[in-house]
């Protein structure tokens, strides 16, 4: 676990904590993955390393989404705890957010970063939106029946697997527009974390294995060290922070989700202009 420390300098120790940290909190406050947290951390991490853009921008997300699935299992624990995650919301969007997610990863490559980032960016800031509107936001009482049901789940997965951001992050504003409580959308996104963070983290391992110029501890593009890095402190952190959620006004809880969403949107798209 040491060696990237030793590769990319000790500074790399705090920043990890202090990521980490945050991702915790996102996750268990909000179901939130942390993926907008951490590829940033660690694009500026491998900067150093020597790699081509490539190979750095896919070791980032594909690090982020290891770090992303172990941070999301503390959280989903925290939150089964204090039963705020809704199995029949699970049962009806799951299928079609792992088909997304799997569609996502295979299509990534093909699909111009210019379309994928402002297509996210602009679902975000509309989810965002919906957030701050709360109840005049709702588009249905209840979820939609499938087939069109699938499509939000579905697009929710492909984008979230492409871009190496939680499913959490749009799952969440997805379920209010269909008048789900906050809280208990906040629980079913912990458990969507970690259905697309698995796939995608193993779909990164082995479309970088054997990859010359990987970092030593490399699994493909996923680094076991900065992982671990990332998620130790995370799976400390998310539980509190999950227990909190629960015991937060839901008014005060759509706000602060809406901002996160605000400056994920920004964030994203300020990172595609800088070609990061």
């Amino acid at each position: 676990m040491l060696e990237i420390l030793f590769t990319y300098g000790g500074w790399t120790l705090l920043a990890f904590v202090l990521a980490g940290a945050a991702i915790g909190v996102v996750g268990g406050l909000l179901g939130i993955g942390g993926g907008v947290i951490a590829v940033p951390v660690l694009l500026e991490v491998f900067a150093a390393g020597g790699m081509s853009d490539t190979d750095r921008a896919a070791l980032a997300i594909g690090t982020a989404q290891a770090a992303i699935l172990l941070s999301s299992l503390a959280a989903a624990a925290a939150h089964a705890a204090a039963g705020t995650i809704d199995q029949p919301i699970l049962r009806a969007w799951m299928p079609a957010l792992l088909a997304g997610a799997l569609l996502g990863l295979g299509l990534a490559p093909l699909i111009p970063a210019p379309l994928s980032v402002g297509a996210f960016a602009a679902v975000a800031t509309l989810l965002g939106i919906q957030m701050m509107a709360g109840a005049r936001g709702v588009l249905a009482s209840g979820l939609p029946a499938p087939p069109l049901g699938w499509l939000p789940p579905a697009a929710i997965g492909g984008l979230s697997a492409a871009l190496g951001i939680g499913a959490g992050t749009l799952s969440g504003p997805a379920l209010g527009l269909f008048n789900t409580p906050i809280n208990r959308a906040v629980g079913a996104g912990a458990v969507f974390n970690i259905a697309v963070a698995l796939p995608a983290t193993l779909g990164f391992a082995a479309l970088g294995y054997g990859r010359p110029g990987l970092p030593p501890d490399s699994l493909g593009y996923v680094s076991l060290s900065a992982a671990i890095l990332l998620a130790l402190p995370a799976t400390v952190v998310a539980p509190f922070a999950a227990r909190l959620s629960s015991r937060l006004p839901v008014p005060l809880l759509r706000r602060v989700f809406a901002a996160c969403l605000f400056a994920i949107a920004l964030r994203v798209l300020w990172r595609a202009a800088a070609g990061q």
